[in-house]
């Protein structure tokens, strides 16, 4: 990673965990490589938590908890859905709090200020990792896109979860048109990361960003 990209991130605080924003593909063999990073970064229990696409639960928890299994890990479903079930009781004792992807509005709509998440935050305060994907690794920034209704891609921004206050990300860059990266440039009131499918970026507090995945990170 160059120094211009690695200066655009946020620094991890001393004591804070580990920070994952993976572009597309979780629980897929193409994320394999920034999961195995997001791994050597945290330690092996994973939760997920899935309420970016609620209807697609079910089916998201047997990828995940099968994907991780393989590469060694803990995995289990967090069973945070909508808004009533983001209670402070419901983060789990685990190495990573993993947002899987999905709507990023929805997501956001569910756990923004709710006791969930301002104890996710206090948790990774104090050691605890969070990642993300997709929409999940959207709404760990302060600043996040979301979609117009109608729209195929999310092309608003709106306050995330964070605790990225200095970047904010565009997904899927690899097939994304031209006129929607320069858009989401021009639009963004903070840098932005654009990752390409399958690429991910692990921030640890002391070290480089690491960039894994077999595509790019580049800066718009």
């Amino acid at each position: 990673m160059s120094d211009e990209l690695a200066n655009v991130f946020d620094e991890i605080p001393a004591g804070c965990g580990a920070v994952g924003l993976l572009s597309s593909d979780e629980f897929m063999p193409l994320a394999a490589a920034f999961d195995r990073a997001l791994l050597a970064a945290t330690g092996p229990r994973v939760a997920l938590v899935l309420a970016a696409h609620p209807p697609g639960a079910r089916h998201s928890a047997r990828l995940g908890i099968a994907h991780y299994r393989k590469l060694g890990a803990e995995p289990f479903d967090a069973d945070v859905l909508i808004r009533d079930d983001a209670t402070a009781e419901k983060v789990p004792d685990c190495d990573v709090l993993f947002l899987a992807g999905g709507s990023p509005a929805a997501l956001i709509a569910t756990l923004s200020d709710t006791p969930f998440w301002d104890e996710a935050l206090r948790r990774w305060r104090r050691g605890m990792s969070l990642a993300g994907s997709s929409a999940g690794a959207m709404a760990l920034c302060r600043h996040s896109l979301v979609p117009e209704p109608g729209d195929r891609r999310p092309s608003r921004w709106e306050q995330g979860l964070g605790p990225m206050e200095r970047v904010a990300l565009a997904v899927h860059a690899r097939s994304a048109p031209e006129e929607w990266l320069q858009h989401v440039r021009e639009t963004a009131p903070v840098p932005v990361v654009a990752l390409d499918e399958g690429v991910g970026v692990v921030l640890v507090n002391g070290r480089k960003p690491v960039v894994a995945g077999d595509g790019r990170a580049r800066l718009l």
